[in-house]
């Protein structure tokens, strides 16, 4: 019992410690500060006109945006590659004066994370939970799918870096695969050696903010991705909806110090001489069971205002830059809804940071 008590006491004052000891600030931040997520296939799915939204976006006062490169969408038939959508992108992205961040791999931002073609998706004897990068067809086709990208738009200066899949060690998607580290390292090798301008290489890695991470020893997801990658790329979202049992709750840890998680990972990229960029943080509603929210009342798990409280706490521990996940979600909000809130937070919150 005595020892119990005093397991107890410990870990009581680290967790008071940690609100008191500083950590370092993230290193080597980059000139631009702030930017957003864009996907073509979210504005879709949320039923607004992707070019449109995306028009619009470019006008707020952002620095880089973060596009993916749909394997889906760009090789529909073995082979036969149609570019005309992330073409379209890139070109207006340039002319609003953006810089990119282009995912490219089997995995994009947004649902359902993997975006393997479906005829090469059926081949596929991959089980629930598996290490889908293990598959031989599928490594030799993503590799000639990232070069093939990659050359396209080696030239485009345009592009400020590259981020090789998303979340890849990470388990995801209705099958919950993951990616190994040795393909991941083949595929970062792969664009290094057809990018002459060697720009940076983004590998982003999904942080859980619970009070309980701050105590338990960084997992080996960051070493991995640290070995090869020159940018540790971290997701933060403070507030979770989860569904159990056909009831709803919310995981919100916004009353307790959660950036210090995501700082513990910039201190470790900053100990191997590489730095850290939030890829995205949280700036729409996290409900459960759901894609995203689309009803017309206010949601439960985040409104705007918790949002600038995000970004803000993320800029004074000094995170740039700091890319903001949810634009398809404020335009909708704006044109289908006539709410407007969501859409003039985030711009209020680029122009603070631009």
């Amino acid at each position: 019992m005595e020892r119990a008590l005093i397991t107890l006491i410990a870990a009581g004052a680290v967790v008071v410690a940690m609100f008191f000891w500083p950590l370092p600030a993230p290193a080597r931040p980059m000139e631009i500060a702030a930017g957003f997520t864009y996907s073509q296939r979210q504005a879709e799915y949320l039923g607004i006109p992707w070019q449109e939204a995306f028009r619009a976006a470019t006008r707020l006062r952002s620095g880089l945006v973060r596009l993916g490169a749909y394997w889906d969408e760009i090789e529909p038939r073995p082979g036969e590659y149609n570019f005309s959508r992330l073409d379209w992108l890139i070109n207006e992205a340039e002319t609003g004066g953006q810089r990119v961040l282009l995912t490219v791999g089997m995995k994009a931002p947004r649902w359902p994370e993997y975006f393997i073609p479906r005829w090469l998706e059926r081949r596929l004897d991959v089980p629930h939970g598996g290490v889908v990068s293990r598959d031989l067809e599928l490594r030799r086709r993503t590799l000639a799918f990232v070069e093939r990208v990659v050359s396209r738009y080696a030239d485009r200066p345009v592009i400020e870096a590259w981020q090789v899949e998303n979340e890849p060690l990470d388990p995801s998607g209705p099958k919950q695969w993951r990616l190994g580290g040795d393909f991941l390292e083949r595929e970062i090798s792969a664009v290094r050696r057809l990018d002459w301008y060697n720009r940076p290489i983004v590998v982003n890695l999904f942080v859980a903010v619970d009070p309980l991470s701050f105590l338990l020893p960084l997992d080996d997801r960051a070493e991995t991705i640290l070995r090869s990658a020159d940018i540790l790329g971290l997701d933060a979202y403070p507030i979770v909806g989860k569904r159990f049992l056909g009831v709803d709750f919310y995981l919100n840890w916004n009353g307790w110090a959660w950036e210090r998680t995501l700082q513990r990972y910039a201190q470790l990229a900053a100990e191997r001489g590489k730095t850290a960029w939030i890829v995205e943080a949280q700036a729409e509603p996290w409900e459960p069971g759901r894609v995203v929210n689309t009803a017309r009342t206010p949601s439960p798990s985040l409104g705007p205002a918790g949002a600038a409280a995000i970004a803000a706490r993320l800029r004074a521990v000094g995170f740039s830059p700091i890319l903001l996940w949810g634009v398809e979600h404020w335009y909708m909000r704006k044109l289908v809804h006539g709410d407007s809130r969501w859409w003039q937070t985030a711009s209020d919150l680029l122009a603070e940071s631009g």
